[in-house]
């Protein structure tokens, strides 16, 4: 020990409580320092973040009057090389318990808006429809187009594409056209009905109800849970037997093209324990060159 403390005395070093009590905190304030710039950094790549920004920054080009920018986006979505803006626009509407205990129930009319960063021009699409809370929206693109979904867990549901044509003056212009409303203008999925087998079977029979849009179905499908190890008991069946639960784009065939799918749940759990729903009712629909649906098929599983 003595040849340590004489080594550590040649080098100039004389420990103290004052030192080391001060090296502490240094130690504890690079740690405060670092996590804060990592936090920091994270927040700036966030989704929450970047909306923060981009809202900012439109609302410097773009006068959205008593409305509120309740998403945005900003993406090349014109294919000239420079980044646009694409953001949906509404009205908040509140519950009104009280005054102090005011909850956001949904958004009336709203709005996509389309502006082209590179010619500070817009295009604004009326969808004429009230959304959740949780509206959402997406861009989806695939080897001939680019679509815009607006939706939410309530069914509601717009699917737009820009649309190019020329004027009386033999200008172009760009337009906002809505596929879902050109399919229907109350667009449901299938009726669903469901018919309990034993503890862990059910058996779904759908119903289009003469619904243009959707195909006759006249099957039975049965779902057994059994070998998921789930008791459907702690499980009620859908209230609103017609109506989608979300939707997405996907390429469910392979051939670079996206089509439209809506999916409609079987089964919510009653608590909070397991998964919240069951079964699944997924329709596909190709997306037509009139910028219309077309039915092209329906699949009933337990995911």
């Amino acid at each position: 020990m003595k040849k340590i403390s004489d080594y550590i005395k040649s080098v100039g070093f004389i420990f103290s409580f004052r030192r080391l009590k001060r090296a502490i905190i240094l130690v504890i304030l690079f740690i405060v320092i670092g996590i804060g710039v990592w936090f920091s950094y994270n927040y700036k790549n966030s989704d929450s973040w970047k909306e923060r920004v981009y809202t900012r920054e439109i609302s410097s080009k773009y006068d959205i009057g008593d409305k509120t920018i309740i998403k945005i986006l900003k993406e090349d979505v014109t294919s000239d090389d420079k980044l646009d803006y694409l953001f949906i626009t509404g009205n908040e509407v509140y519950s009104t318990d009280s005054d102090s205990n005011k909850t956001l129930e949904q958004y009336d009319n709203i709005n996509l808006v389309l502006f082209d960063g590179n010619t500070n021009s817009s295009v604004e699409y009326e969808t004429k429809k009230s959304f959740s809370s949780d509206v959402d929206l997406k861009i989806y693109k695939d080897e001939e187009n680019i679509y815009f979904l607006v939706s939410d867990t309530s069914g509601n549901v717009s699917l737009c594409k820009a649309k190019e044509s020329r004027n009386e003056n033999q200008e172009d212009t760009l337009s906002l056209v809505d596929i879902i409303a050109n399919t229907s203008s109350n667009f449901l999925g299938y009726t669903i009905y469901q018919q309990k087998q034993d503890e862990s079977k059910i058996k779904v029979t759908l119903d289009n109800y003469d619904k243009s849009y959707l195909d006759d179905y006249n099957e039975e499908t049965v779902l057994d849970f059994s070998q998921n190890g789930i008791d459907i008991s702690r499980y009620r069946e859908t209230y609103l037997r017609d109506c989608f639960s979300s939707f997405d784009l996907k390429d469910t065939n392979g051939d670079g093209i996206l089509e439209f799918v809506g999916y409609q749940h079987l089964l919510y759990c009653l608590d909070d324990i397991g998964n919240k729903t069951l079964g699944i009712v997924k329709t596909i629909f190709t997306i037509q060159e009139d910028n219309k649906l077309k039915f092209d098929d329906v699949e009933i599983s337990i995911f």
